[in-house]
């Protein structure tokens, strides 16, 4: 049986401001045309449930307790300033077909964090959909974005194409066999270029100036032209010092063609060194949070600036009052370095200038996790489950795998983990801005790593020895916190973030973390979407793109465009809470002179089974790694 769906079709028109100038939109329409063919939806039977599969879906249609369906995104970019006159998606045919059990429905979200409790995983078997006619309703949906695409300012348009609708009252699936895309639009009368006189800005207050004149030096030695800029010459032009700040990163972006962008500065909540920006999406955990995305998402989707604060109460980012006026997308990449002395900046200058000259891809990663949340529906452990996932977009990557069910997440492999000369280091579970933390298989009650005899905290923690003992041989590895609250750094002056990156003798290089309470989905859907997506994604994008700055300005954007067509707010949440410590302009790539030492595992073994019989030789080991 088959049906036909009319046409929808959408238009929009755009009034854009750029600068104090209206850009000048050109007269001749063009159209952009797309046939999508779709791949019979796969049927999978999971015990009380159907999972409904297409292979060229990249998403799902993600609503909590609702039925889990695919989703085919595409993006289409435009240069800047061009107007989007009509976006037309054309779904001639339906399919019927029976299934024999109802969908897979979408799981509900949980929190990572160390200190505050999950919620119990409720039972599938219990979920049922009450009042649902035909799921999802509509069949496509699309947004514009203003962001990057390499160094390229372009118009992003996100089209999200649902080809499977569910009746579950009748148990049927209608799917559709393609799809026809149509697009309308006026370019610009001409191309909008910006200059290309610094590409590298870094702000930050007067007491760093002169420390961060050997970074300036260091970088435009490297062809990276570098503007450095105090806050006190940052002119008073918006409602408050932020969104001074914010309009003169625009300027630098006209003016100068910036790419790169630090912050330099603490962000004490009583006292910032650099003023933050408070997002206000909250939940039951906390209000708000500090965003630095704030500071790159510089434009709307239809070009104007974008100040966050639509309904203009001043409370920023609000959900839902302000949300719906915010891309989110970053127009530039961006870099936090939290100091708050020179003596911490002096030590990640070093490390920054010793990375660019010297650093060696060693094709390693290490990997911790555990069961972030026990007794799921899955059965499965989803920080170990991230990890394998992760590993799957790094190509002749050699693991060291610290997982819970072998017994191996402890405090000293983890600090023998960063002495073996990883590129990256990969945490998947629990965190607070302190540390971080994950569970053994089924057992909510323990936390791994466990405490020693000289570390009296469970879990990987800043306030004990447990930093104190990494003495890295000149290898920093860029380190993804996959877990809550480890770049928050406005409740005190450390975060487990900074001070990984920030220790003189060791650590990592780069820290990507969240700077709020984090959400995460159990089971295998823990990667589908949410902090764990962010995850995979950015080790994908750190293969494939390198930059650093890029990797975390295509994580925010891909997630956007990806999602658009139910971006909830833990979504939002998600994208506004991914932060990145450290200098956007470093490659995960050689350096100039390329040397690293390692250590011998034969060595680490012995030293290993010394503290096994002998657990009160540990702090000893520790000194002597």
């Amino acid at each position: 049986m088959k049906s036909v769906i009319p046409i929808a079709i959408i238009g929009i028109l755009i009034f854009s401001g750029f600068g104090s100038n209206i850009i000048a939109i050109g007269k001749i329409e063009k159209v952009i045309t797309e046939k999508i063919i779709f791949s019979q939806p796969e049927i999978i039977e999971k015990e009380n449930f159907i999972c409904i599969d297409i292979p060229d879906a990249n998403s799902n249609y993600w609503e909590t307790g609702k039925p889990l369906l695919p989703v085919v995104s595409k993006v289409f970019t435009f240069p800047f300033g061009t107007k989007i006159e009509s976006v037309q998606v054309l779904l001639p045919d339906r399919v019927l077909k029976k299934i024999s059990k109802p969908i897979k429905p979408t799981p509900e979200v949980q929190t990572i964090s160390y200190i505050n409790k999950s919620i119990k995983v409720k039972k599938q078997s219990e979920i049922y959909y009450r009042n649902l006619d035909i799921y999802p309703k509509q069949q496509f949906s699309w947004r514009l974005a203003a962001g990057r695409n390499g160094k390229d300012h372009v118009i992003c348009c996100a089209i999200s194409i649902f080809p499977v609708q569910y009746n579950p009252k009748e148990n049927l699936i209608l799917y559709v066999k393609y799809a026809d895309i149509k697009i309308k639009y006026i370019p610009p009368a001409s191309p909008i270029n910006f200059p290309e006189q610094y590409d590298l800005l870094i702000l930050t207050p007067t007491e760093f100036e002169s420390a961060l004149q050997r970074l300036v030096d260091h970088k435009n030695q490297r062809n990276i032209t570098t503007k450095l800029v105090t806050l006190d010459k940052i002119p008073s032009q918006g409602s408050d010092t932020q969104e001074s700040i914010k309009l003169y990163i625009k300027d630098a972006i006209e003016n100068w063609g910036i790419d790169f962008l630090i912050l330099v500065g603490s962000g004490l909540q009583d006292e910032p060194k650099f003023p933050f920006r408070y997002a206000w999406i909250g939940d039951s955990y906390e209000d708000n949070f500090p965003s630095d995305l704030y500071y790159a998402d510089i434009y709307n989707g239809t070009m104007g600036f974008s100040d966050w604060d639509f309904d203009e109460d001043g409370k920023f980012a609000e959900y839902p009052d302000d949300i719906l006026d915010i891309d989110v997308v970053p127009d530039i990449c961006l870099g936090k370095i939290p100091c708050d002395s020179v003596s911490e900046l002096n030590a990640y200058i070093d490390k920054v200038i010793w990375y660019d000259k010297h650093n060696k891809m060693t094709n390693k990663i290490i990997q911790v996790g555990g069961d972030t949340f026990t007794g799921d529906y899955d059965g499965i452990y989803e920080g170990e489950y991230s990890n394998s996932e992760v590993l799957k977009k790094l190509p002749g990557y050699k693991t060291t795998k610290l997982w819970a069910s072998q017994g191996k997440v402890t405090k000293l492999n983890i600090v023998i983990g960063f002495k073996i000369s990883p590129d990256f280091y990969d945490f998947s579970g629990h965190g607070s801005f302190k540390s971080w933390a994950t569970h053994p298989p089924n057992d909510h009650t323990v936390w791994v790593p466990t405490n020693t005899s000289i570390s009296e905290k469970a879990g990987w923690h800043y306030g004990d020895y447990d930093l104190y003992y990494l003495r890295n041989p000149k290898k920093y590895p860029i380190v993804f916190f996959s877990s809550c609250s480890n770049n928050k750094y406005h409740k005190f002056k450390d975060c487990l973030s900074w001070k990984t990156i920030r220790h003189p003798n060791g650590g990592g290089i780069i820290a990507f973390g969240s700077s709020g309470i984090a959400n995460a989905a159990s089971g295998t859907e823990i990667t589908e979407r949410l902090l764990g997506w962010m995850e995979v994604h950015a080790f994908d994008e750190l293969y494939k793109t390198k930059n650093l700055g890029e990797v975390w300005s295509n994580c925010v954007k891909d997630y956007y465009t990806t999602f658009e067509s139910t971006l909830s707010k833990n979504d939002y949440k998600t994208m506004l809470e991914l932060s990145m410590f450290g200098d956007p302009t470093l490659n995960a790539e050689d350096g100039d002179d390329p040397r690293f030492r390692s250590i011998d595992f034969p060595y680490l073994r012995i030293l290993k089974r010394i503290i096994k019989y002998f657990p009160l030789f540990e702090r000893l080991v520790s000194l002597i790694l």
